[in-house]
C-alpha cells in the first residue's frame, strides 16, 4: 500500500519534512536514465556559465507530457551537479500512487506555503508558470509562453530574496503531434459522458485535458528530437527580500523573465538550424 503524503494545505511543515526523505537517486539509476535519454534525445546545454553559485528558482517554457522537465532535472543533476525540485500543480498530486512516483523523481506540490519553506531551506526549484495549460497548447502555439497573468512565482521569489534563472528548451514541443486536440477531446461526447457520470470530475478544467498524442510512428513514444536547453542570465531579487512589491513591479519583473526565455528560445531555434546537418538521416526521418 502506498503511503499518502501529509496534506500540503493543512500541514505544510509535515509535507516538507516528508518530501525531504526522498534523497538523490542512486548513481546506477541516474546513470541508466541518463544513458538512455542521451541516446534518444542527444541533450545539449548552452549558457552553463550563467548557473548561479547560490540556490535559485529556474523558470522555463513547458511542453506536453513533461518530458522536458524530466530531462532538464536529470541532466542538470547528472552532468552539472544541481538537483532541482520540480513544482507541480496540486491536482497532479491528488492520487497517492502518482504522487509517490512524482516525489521520488523530485516533484513537489507547488502551493505557496510549500515554496516558501523550500526557499527558506535553500533548495533549487524548477517551475513552469504556464503549467498544464501551456503543456497542452495547440501545435500552432509551439514555443510560445502561455502564462496568462500569473506572477505569483515572482512575488514568492522576491519576498525570499531568491534568484530567478530563466531557461529555454527547444525540441520537446515537437516530441508529439496531436491525434486529437485538447479542445476537441474536452468537447467530445465521451468526455462529457464521463463528467456527467462523475467518472471524471464535473468541474474538470479544459486546460487539464491533454490531447491524444502521436509520437514516434504515431505511437506513444516521443520522437527522437535533438533537445537543446539554454540557461539565461540570472535575475537576483535579493534587494526585494521581505518587501511587498506592487502589482506594477511584479508585472515588470515577470515580463523581464518572459522576455529572457523568449530570447533564449529564438537563439536555440537558430542554433538547431545551424546544427541540423549533425543529425543522422534516420534521426531526421523518425523525428519528422
Amino acid at each position: 500500500m502506498v503511503q499518502r503524503a501529509p496534506s500540503p494545505e493543512s500541514d505544510p511543515d509535515a509535507y516538507v519534512d516528508y518530501i525531504s526523505r526522498y534523497g538523490m537517486p542512486t548513481a546506477p539509476q541516474v546513470a541508466l536514465a541518463a544513458g538512455l535519454g542521451r541516446a534518444w534525445f542527444k541533450p545539449k546545454f548552452v549558457g552553463l556559465e550563467n548557473l548561479p553559485d547560490k540556490p535559485a528558482l529556474f523558470i522555463g517554457n513547458h511542453a506536453f507530457m513533461a518530458v522536458d522537465a524530466a530531462l532538464f532535472h536529470l541532466y542538470l543533476y547528472y552532468d552539472h551537479g544541481r538537483y532541482v525540485k520540480g513544482l507541480g500543480d496540486k491536482s497532479l498530486f491528488a492520487n497517492a500512487h502518482y504522487a509517490a512516483i512524482a516525489h521520488a523523481m523530485g516533484g513537489v506540490s507547488g502551493q505557496a506555503p510549500i515554496i516558501e519553506r523550500l526557499m527558506a531551506r535553500g533548495d533549487d526549484l524548477l517551475l513552469y508558470p504556464g503549467g498544464t495549460y501551456e503543456s497542452v497548447k495547440p501545435l500552432e502555439a509551439r514555443y510560445q509562453l502561455q502564462w496568462k497573468q500569473r506572477y505569483g512565482f515572482v512575488k514568492l521569489a522576491a519576498k525570499a530574496g531568491y534568484t530567478l534563472v530563466p531557461f529555454a528548451s527547444v525540441g520537446p514541443d515537437e516530441y508529439y503531434d496531436h491525434a486529437l486536440s485538447s479542445e476537441d477531446l474536452f468537447n467530445s461526447a465521451l468526455v462529457k459522458m464521463f463528467m456527467k457520470t462523475e467518472v471524471l470530475p464535473k468541474d474538470l478544467r479544459s486546460d487539464l485535458v491533454p490531447p491524444i498524442p502521436a509520437g514516434l510512428l504515431g505511437g506513444p513514444l516521443p520522437k527522437p528530437k535533438t533537445t537543446y536547453f539554454a540557461i539565461g542570465a540570472p535575475i537576483d531579487l535579493a534587494q526585494y527580500e521581505s518587501q511587498t512589491l506592487s502589482t506594477q513591479k511584479l508585472t515588470a519583473l515577470r515580463r523581464q523573465v518572459a522576455k529572457a526565455i523568449e530570447k533564449e528560445i529564438q537563439s536555440l531555434l537558430l542554433l538547431r538550424e545551424q546544427e541540423r546537418h549533425e543529425d543522422s538521416w534516420l534521426r531526421r526521418l523518425l523525428s519528422a
